[in-house]
């Protein structure tokens, strides 16, 4: 598949079921809904230019993931060198049909795990990806993405059982 012989349509047919957990994966990195947007935006563009280097023989969903977590990571950049926003100001609203404290007990629980455990998290349960679309964003093997992800619900779950009472 390269941009000239995929057509605009064609490329829109693959990414318009994975716009919504691309969303949701974009804004658990980002905690900011416009800045998530701006993200899958970004990412559709340089997705549909860059279709030269996908490869077939891998999942489209990992390759699409692995071309957002990019324009994820160049937000947070460009975030980092903007001046500061009151923290009040920065705080995203909790996702439909969730409660705000347990939104809030996540997102700190998340923040406290590794960037590795974190990572293959958001890309599973926010980005809605396999094990195999995992390692290909994640470009690992899948052993290691199992392992990963085991350790990970180990970690949160060691987590939230510290901060039960």
């Amino acid at each position: 598949m390269s941009p000239r012989s995929t057509t605009p349509a064609e490329f829109e047919q693959r990414l318009k079921p994975l716009l919504n957990p691309a969303a949701a994966y974009a804004y658990a990195i980002l905690t900011n809904r416009d800045d998530a947007e701006d993200a899958v935006q970004d990412a559709a563009v340089k997705g549909y230019l860059a279709l030269g280097n996908y490869d077939p023989s891998r999942p489209f969903k990992g390759w699409w993931f692995a071309v957002l977590r990019n324009c994820c990571r160049d937000l947070l950049r460009k975030r980092q060198s903007r001046p500061s926003v009151p923290l009040g100001e920065m705080e995203p609203a909790a996702p439909p049909g969730t409660l705000a404290g347990e939104f809030d007990d996540l997102r700190t629980a998340l923040a406290r795990l590794s960037p590795t455990h974190r990572e293959v998290i958001e890309l599973r349960y926010f980005g809605g990806c396999s094990y195999r679309e995992i390692a290909a964003a994640l470009e690992i093997a899948d052993g290691t993405v199992m392992s990963r992800l085991f350790a990970a619900r180990q970690s949160l779950a060691a987590l939230y059982r510290k901060a039960s009472p």
